[in-house]
């Protein structure tokens, strides 16, 4: 290793806190950290390279990528004009809670070393402006040392709870200099994120006073699921207590088969809670009305009691409002969930503890049978809607989804995307979301363009893994970055890339045709300028453009299971991206 300029040393940086990839598309801003990954005489501590068409396409391959397998990928983006690209993919990150080391080229600061019209219009007096509001935190250092510092605190404030993005610019002069006298990496250890205690003392003995208490206790979870390890403290908690499970789904926090999940149903029961526990929930005004009456305040109209546990509080934007309304809860905990979970099993499961008292056990096999109950009927009520749904002329999402479901059950299947609300309501209904890491969520954002680069990234981290990766993409979310097929063909990526046109942006569609016929006019005009009914895009075409292997379109249900079922086939066999396109009312 014989390090002889600065970026270098960001280089080793990198292998130090084990990035064995990193994403972009190139920039002559970080030119000097780009020679220094492609140098021969670094070829045994640099990371790889993902190149991508777009940074959008290259901060959301890290997001998949992070979610998928709880690792990081440097993400390089180029000056102001880079970084502007990137912002959207960074705003899903952030509202997604996902954390990415994105480090920006610019510069130089110093005037008198800028080139004559480049150097001066791709530099920015306070570049980390562009995102700085869905960024943990942002740094323009200039000098080396201070670069040094700034890369280790970047990364340990990412790392800490709340987890989001944090961005690092790089000074394109200091990248280039030599590398000083004497200056070193500091120790590994110094990047060590701070971490959050379990649920303890006064908070710990009124939650369990409240869950021997409870008539009916909901337990409502979100985010938990990133940390796959929470499932089966969360499925053993439930098991316990006999709780009611809502699971929001921005992750899988519990399984979705299991008879104590009321998620899309139970609202006739879930309205007489009197206790929710509420674990990393983002939306939790929207949470709560979903099966509960609650006031203009927000606060349940029968006066249950609300516990938060989690680290929402402790990430906030003056600039986005997605720390949703204020609720008035009952008790807001900070704590480590997982830590949290454990240290509350141990006290329920106590031989000599409370929860073993004949009446609370009672109390808990009666809610049980009836949890269970409308877990049940609800499954079925939606098998019954998926196969109504299949003897219609045209595919309908609930069909396609239970028939893609069909084709690859046998498989260890990921879902790294799902595309809309739509198809990921279906999904949630009929797919058995059961494996921890099994499901990714949406964008977060609610950003198109998120959907392809996510799963590539998704699909990378699982690469030498068993597991089929899919993404049932939505076709809108695909048209904003297309160009990221050129980074699934060019680096066979082994993903079953399943597109659902149905020739629509169909929440657009929607809204036109609600504001029309609220207005009583005709709501058959509100295709119009939302739709591609008159110029449709040949999804199949434009992915054998790229390279990538594509089966002909689907149009009828009968046939996409077996479309499916052959493009999993050909991802197995060779290791190598294929597209179904399945043609949707």
């Amino acid at each position: 290793m014989t390090t002889q300029y600065f970026s270098d040393l960001v280089v080793e940086f990198l292998h130090q806190q084990d990035i064995d990839t990193v994403v972009f598309n190139p920039g002559a801003s970080f030119r000097g950290v780009h020679d220094s990954l492609v140098h021969a005489g670094n070829a045994d501590h640099a990371p790889d390279i993902v190149m991508t068409c777009h940074e959008e396409i290259a901060v959301a391959i890290a997001h998949g990528y992070h979610k998928a397998g709880g690792r990081h990928m440097g993400v390089l983006v180029h000056a102001n004009v880079g970084l502007l690209h990137a912002s959207m993919a960074l705003f899903n990150a952030w509202c997604d809670r996902v954390p990415l080391f994105v480090l920006g080229g610019n510069g130089p600061v110093d005037a008198g070393k800028r080139r004559p019209w480049i150097d001066w219009i791709h530099t920015s007096q306070h570049l980390e402006s562009v995102v700085q509001e869905f960024a943990k935190w942002c740094d323009q250092p200039i000098g080396q040392r201070a670069t040094i510092e700034s890369l280790y605190r970047a990364w340990r404030l990412m790392n800490t709870p709340a987890h989001a993005p944090v961005f690092v610019a790089l000074d394109f002069d200091v990248q280039e200099q030599r590398l000083e006298e004497g200056l070193q990496l500091l120790p590994a250890t110094a990047a060590e994120p701070a971490r959050l205690p379990g649920l303890h003392g006064a908070d710990f003995e009124e939650l369990t006073r409240l869950l021997l208490e409870a008539r009916l206790p909901v337990l409502l979870v979100d985010f938990s699921g990133r940390d796959p390890e929470t499932v089966p403290e969360l499925v053993a908690l439930a098991e316990a207590l006999g709780l009611a499970v809502v699971d929001r789904g921005n992750r899988l926090n519990f399984p979705a088969t299991h008879a104590l999940n009321l998620s899309n149903t139970g609202a006739e029961l879930l309205a007489g809670a009197d206790l929710v526990v509420a674990l990393e929930v983002q939306d939790l005004a929207g949470a709560l009305q979903s099966f509960l009456p609650v006031t203009d305040q927000g606060a349940p109209a029968d006066g249950a009691t609300i516990v938060t546990i989690g680290h929402n509080e402790l990430l906030t934007s003056t600039w986005a409002a997605d720390y949703m309304q204020l609720v008035p809860v009952s008790r807001a905990i900070c704590a480590d969930t997982r830590d949290s979970l454990a240290s509350l099993r141990e006290a329920v499961e106590d031989p000599s503890g409370p929860f073993v008292a004949a009446a609370f056990q009672a109390r808990r096999e009666e809610r049980t049978k009836q949890i269970a109950a409308l877990h049940a009927d609800a499954r079925a009520d939606w098998a019954r809607q998926a196969e109504e749904a299949k003897a219609t002329e045209r595919i309908q999402v609930a069909g396609a989804v239970d028939e893609i479901h069909r084709a690859v059950r046998e498989e260890p299947w990921v879902l790294t995307n799902t595309g809309s609300l739509t198809i990921d309501g279906w999904v949630k209904k009929l797919w058995p979301l059961d494996r921890p890491g099994s499901y990714l969520g949406l964008n977060g954002g609610g950003g198109l363009g998120y959907g392809l680069g996510a799963s590539i990234g998704a699909a990378l981290a699982h690469r030498d893994g068993p597991e089929l990766c899919i993404d049932l993409q939505a076709d809108g979310d695909f048209l904003y970055t297309p160009s990221a097929l050129w980074t699934l063909g060019a680096y066979d990526v082994p993903l079953l890339v399943v597109v659902m046109n149905n020739r629509l942006y169909l929440n657009s569609t929607q809204h036109a045709a609600r504001i029309a016929g609220a207005r009583d006019r005709d709501i058959d005009r509100a295709h119009i300028a939302t739709s591609f009914y008159d110029h449709p895009v040949d999804f199949v075409a434009m992915a054998r453009s790229y390279g990538v292997h594509a089966l002909p379109r689907v149009e009828r249900i009968e046939d996409v299971a077996d479309a499916v079922r052959a493009g999993a086939a050909h991802v197995k066999e060779h290791g190598k991206p294929v597209l179904v396109e399945i043609l949707t009312q």
